[in-house]
């Protein structure tokens, strides 16, 4: 495991491997992105169709990111971008808006993100010494997984599935930059783009990740024991870098830190009961043929480990890592990682938990949702048993037993290929009333389609409640919203008494003028008065609030682009005009 890292270079050992790399990748790519060209999709995937035109049309009308989608059923100045997925959501609007076509925007961002978790899980075996096509077997391990597939096409899951799909390429560029002798700009702008990806996408994701990356680094900590002194200072010089590319979010996210208690979902907790819970036992999460359980009105979701993946990894490390000549680490790093795999199954397996689970990771929502990370690590389990098996060569004279542990491998992917072509296209996707045609997203930016079924999550809760006469209501058009800012003379009830509007964001998001915030309704829509008593129309101006939160995290936003911008250019130009690295630069090997 000390070979030259060579992240972002499928092969170089000749133009053949190389070309045989590129097709095999390619195929395995299209053959999980290929049900995007279907005409319908799940209920989720079309609502987040629905939100990326949206957000790309405010964004263009503001100039620049914005908080608010302004419908009809659920307000103005609902706050929406402000607590989830904001980043990922206007770049992606803000893209179909450049060419004009919503959903292959769409469905390009989609495809780069499982581009990305192949190649990335490809990259790291490469750096790791793999060669030949046993390269292929982690990379297949993750991208034909059920949960990865349900998380897409059977849930609809947009945002997460995106984030998920980011962290191989994360993890593959931080690798390389840890122990190549000097940074160069690829490698530098795919782990700032990976990290920009996870954490401007999915909260609960970017918080999970984050947890699982500090129990990996722990598990290879133990298994590999203390590094170099360079190599702190490497992993130390990644950290920063991943910090930057996560501050990029910051107009959304210190917003969303700071008052994520303050709006509806933050009531949401994991929820092991029911049709949910059935999910979670292990006679399903087992299960190599993925079936789902009889009791649940979800005939779409799987959520089987790579199952098959898992039980190579295990014979492979069994029979060839107990040699005496094996590799230690490589042993200990396999055993990590079954430890790993364990203790995900049980958190999942065991409801129990759930109920002493603090805040946020309580938010979780669904204990199945820790599949995401069971997948991954399971892939890195069997690129260790790749690793064993690829070692053994050179120790083990049975060759029998290698030559039968690579035809189990090859059967292995051929059969999880297999299962995963049948979990995209079998017959029980067809629920009625869950698919839905993808073109019903595109009636109006400001009219939620009828596959919408949220209730106002991002409603506010800290103002007081209250009470409004009949009658008394001031409804501002969503379509005169012009981005994140209206301006206008409205009709007003007379008098100073409270009167209703359909202003969905708190004072935190959402600063009013013209009018005095006086509280909410139990809805979370916010209640007004007139500044004095009188009648007829009043001018106002509805637009993002200037609370410290989002100033600074604007500001913190601009500052990290333009960093990482620098730090891009900065290794172009080293790169060009430095020879050989110095001394002080740590070695792969040493890495």
């Amino acid at each position: 495991m000390t070979g030259r890292p060579t992240a972002f270079k499928l092969a170089s050992v000749g133009r053949s491997a190389r070309a045989i790399d590129v097709v095999v990748t390619s195929a395995a790519i299209a053959l999980v992105a290929a049900p995007l060209l279907r005409s319908n999709a799940p209920l989720d995937l079309v609502n987040h169709l629905w939100i990326v035109w949206a957000a790309g049309k405010t964004f263009i009308q503001a100039g620049h990111p914005a908080f608010f989608i302004n419908t009809t059923t659920q307000g103005v100045f609902n706050p929406w971008f402000a607590f989830y997925g904001g980043t990922l959501y206007e770049l992606t609007g803000a893209i179909s808006e450049l060419i004009g076509h919503p959903y292959v925007a769409f469905a390009g961002v989609t495809v780069a993100a499982i581009a990305g978790a192949y190649v990335g899980t490809l990259s790291l075996g490469r750096q790791f010494g793999l060669r030949g096509l046993i390269a292929h077997a982690p990379a297949l391990s993750v991208v034909t997984s059920a949960y990865y597939i349900t998380d897409l096409y059977g849930r609809g899951a947009w945002t997460e599935f995106i984030a998920l799909s980011a962290i191989p390429p994360l993890v593959a560029s931080g690798v390389y930059l840890v122990g190549a002798p000097r940074w160069r700009p690829w490698p530098v702008a795919v782990f700032a783009v990976s990290a920009v990806i996870l954490s401007g996408s999915h909260n609960i994701t970017l918080l999970w990740s984050v947890t699982m990356g500090v129990a990996v680094l722990l598990v290879m900590r133990l298994a590999l024991g203390h590094p170099q002194g360079h190599v702190y200072r490497r992993l130390a010089m990644v950290a920063g870098l991943g910090v930057l590319a996560g501050l990029v979010n910051s107009w959304f996210l210190i917003t969303d830190v700071v008052y994520a208690r303050d709006v509806v979902a933050s009531v949401t907790t994991t929820m092991p009961t029911g049709a949910v819970a059935a999910f979670d036992s292990a006679s399903v999460l087992l299960d190599p043929f993925r079936t789902w359980p009889a009791s649940s009105a979800f005939p779409s979701i799987y959520v089987q480990v790579p199952d098959w993946f898992l039980a190579w990894a295990l014979a492979a490390g069994a029979m060839l890592l107990w040699h005496h000549q094996a590799s230690r680490g490589l042993r200990r790093v396999w055993v990590g990682g079954l430890l790993l795999v364990a203790v995900l199954l049980a958190i999942i397996v065991d409801n129990a938990v759930w109920s002493d689970v603090p805040y946020p990771f309580s938010q979780l929502q669904f204990p199945f949702r820790l599949n995401g990370y069971l997948l991954l690590v399971i892939g890195g389990v069997v690129l260790a048993g790749a690793l064993a098996l690829q070692q053994a060569r050179t120790f083990e004279r049975r060759r029998r037993r290698l030559r039968n542990l690579q035809l189990s491998l090859i059967a292995v992917s051929v059969v999880s290929v297999g299962l995963c072509l049948w979990q995209q296209w079998e017959p029980s996707t067809s629920v009625p009333g869950y698919f839905v045609t993808r073109q019903s997203a595109f009636g109006s930016p400001n009219v939620l389609p009828s596959s919408w079924y949220a209730v106002d999550p991002y409603n506010d809760t800290r103002a007081p409640i209250v009470a409004v006469p009949a009658g008394r209501v001031l409804t501002i058009n969503p379509s005169q919203v012009h981005g994140d800012r209206f301006a206008g003379w409205v009709d007003v009830p007379p008098g100073l008494e409270p009167i209703q509007t359909n202003i969905a964001g708190g004072d935190y998001v959402v600063q009013i003028s013209g009018l005095r915030r006086l509280g909410r309704n139990a809805a979370g829509f916010t209640v007004v008065g007139r500044l004095k008593k009188g009648r007829g129309r009043v001018h106002i101006v509805v637009q993002t609030a200037a609370t410290g939160a989002i100033v600074i995290g604007s500001i913190l936003s601009i500052l990290a682009i333009l960093t990482l911008l620098a730090i891009v250019i900065y290794t172009t130009i080293r790169g060009r005009t430095t020879g050989r690295p110095t001394q002080a630069d740590p070695s792969p090997s040493e890495a």
